[in-house]
């Protein structure tokens, strides 16, 4: 469901278009993404002290779910009866709704993996990622199709009924995927350790960034790799100014998005089965470093009416990148963690990845000030320093758990 959902309000995509149909700057832009992702992210070190102590992780992750769910359902309330008049007051509790959307999806995520890790054993949980990916990016040919239809000219819906329609379709999927996953049965498990304050849990953290160079290895590549993610919410945007695209494009680019991710996925699992998750790991990475390439080459070309349509394969190279992303790093960590530190490990990662989340606001800045083609210069030179360094790692020998 959440394949379908992330496809369907992209913060590169959708809601870019959506943030700058409210007049917003390229600066909040960038900012929603870094909210989208950072808010799932951040929160995780933080409870993961208490959630250690606990037998069950799934109240948790319920009790989060609840406030997203109506946390969503405001957000198509305030779209539908602001959208046409108050559009500077709808773009402030937009953001302000996100935020609290956000947060609460970091403080199940932590749950989530934690589950997982319970309940899928380890030869089958890069299988688990990458059909996990199958099946939303399935579904998230709909969303784009769905996308193109509430954004075309050609429709008779016009804004902010376009937008309602979307933000609708998300909040009953939404709904449907976090019920789904509280019905999934969590074995109990038996703490042993004391509780632990959170001070503990810091030094904790710093404990095993110290010890375990291989997990710093891994931190310091999965923080730099997401640092290529620099330009990524303003490709589309670059399509419609740049390059004379209709906002309704972006239906199509999620489309393309999802039909590549699709294609990989099959085979990013077969891979993983095969404990080839190195491969998948540099694929990320070098697919990280080609889209802001090929970004500097659409601007060296002369634009034609058929250059917004070519620029796809910026999208098509993402969707290939994210997905093989989402099976290497999460399945790297879970092999690499200790059981008995395994939501320590979890949420210190996710928190410190949660600063690399709000890179893309220093993007958004980049673009006001310096432009397109400076901004996927910066983009690049990181993503081949992530590229460089996922390399070392996928040449060392880590410890499976």
């Amino acid at each position: 469901m959440f394949g379908f959902v992330d496809a369907l309000i992209a913060p590169s995509l959708t809601l870019a278009v959506f943030i700058t149909t409210l007049g917003g700057s390229s600066l909040l832009v960038g900012l929603m993404a870094a909210i989208y992702n950072g808010g799932w992210f951040i929160p995780q070190f933080l409870i993961s002290h208490r959630l250690q102590q606990l037998p069950l992780k799934k109240p948790v992750y319920t009790g989060a779910a609840v406030v997203r769910i109506v946390s969503w359902f405001f957000v198509v309330l305030a779209t539908y009866w602001l959208g046409a008049t108050h559009q500077a007051l709808l773009l402030a509790i937009f953001f302000a709704l996100m935020t609290v959307y956000s947060l609460a999806a970091g403080v199940a995520g932590n749950p989530f993996m934690a589950i997982v890790a319970k309940v899928i054993p380890i030869p089958r949980r890069g299988s688990f990622f990458s059909w996990r990916e199958f099946s939303g990016t399935a579904m998230g040919l709909l969303a784009g199709y769905l996308v193109a239809v509430a954004l075309s000219p050609e429709r008779d819906l016009s804004f902010p009924q376009n937008f309602t329609l979307i933000f609708l379709v998300a909040f009953g999927a939404i709904g449907a995927g976090l019920i789904l996953f509280t019905l999934v049965h969590e074995p109990r498990e038996t703490i042993t350790g004391e509780s632990i304050t959170f001070g503990q849990q810091v030094r904790a953290a710093r404990g095993i960034v110290r010890q375990n160079h291989y997990y710093r290895r891994y931190l310091l590549t999965r923080f730099v790799v997401a640092a290529g993610d620099l330009a990524t919410p303003f490709y589309a945007i670059y399509a419609t100014r740049q390059l004379g695209a209709p906002d309704s494009i972006v239906g199509l680019y999620i489309g393309i998005t999802t039909l590549s991710a699709l294609l990989a996925t099959p085979i990013l699992s077969y891979i993983s089965d095969r404990r080839k998750l190195r491969w998948i790991l540099l694929l990320a990475a070098t697919m990280t470093a080609t889209i802001p390439f090929l970004a500097l080459l659409f601007g060296l070309l002369p634009t034609s009416d058929a250059a917004p349509y070519a620029f796809g394969i910026i999208f098509f190279a993402y969707g290939i990148g994210r997905t093989a992303a989402n099976v290497a790093f999460p399945t790297f960590l879970l092999n690499l963690a200790p059981p008995e530190q395994r939501t320590l490990y979890i949420g210190f990662t996710n928190t410190v990845l949660g600063v690399a989340t709000f890179i893309p606001v220093v993007g958004g800045l980049f673009l006001d000030l310096f432009g397109f083609t400076f901004l996927f210069l910066i983009t690049l030179t990181a993503a081949l320093g992530g590229l460089w360094l996922a390399v070392g790692l996928a040449r060392a020998h880590t410890p499976t758990y």
